[in-house]
């Protein structure tokens, strides 16, 4: 049923463009939008269908390939064990070192 106490209200191209433009912003949905606007649903799924139509014919470029390089990770060095000591201290060491090496380590740090 029409309601025949309003009058019909015509909108400009522009417009059209910008209220569509305003679907998606900052979450607003086509139902919000056609709400804060007076416009009904389907007329505002119209205007879009027009307006992106339109849009991609005039505004858009062909997508393009890009060339990317892929190389490998840079090695890392050697990984840090940490060992906790009787004395409540700790000791980070290079995990590269003998067993014997650390074992020295351990020995001059409980020794101090």
């Amino acid at each position: 049923m029409l309601d025949e106490s309003r009058p019909r209200r015509s909108w400009t191209r522009v417009e059209k463009a910008a209220i569509t433009a305003q679907v998606g912003v900052d979450g607003a949905t086509l139902f919000d939008v056609a709400q804060s606007h007076g416009v009904g649903r389907y007329l505002l799924k119209r205007w879009m269908a027009q307006y992106c139509e339109s849009n991609t014919s005039e505004n858009t470029k062909a997508p393009i390939f890009v060339p990317v390089v892929v190389t490998d990770p840079e090695p890392s060095g050697p990984a840090v064990i940490e060992v906790g000591l009787g004395n409540g201290r700790s000791l980070r060491v290079s995990s590269d070192l003998s067993d014997a090496q650390v074992r020295r380590f351990i020995g001059l740090v409980e020794a101090t």
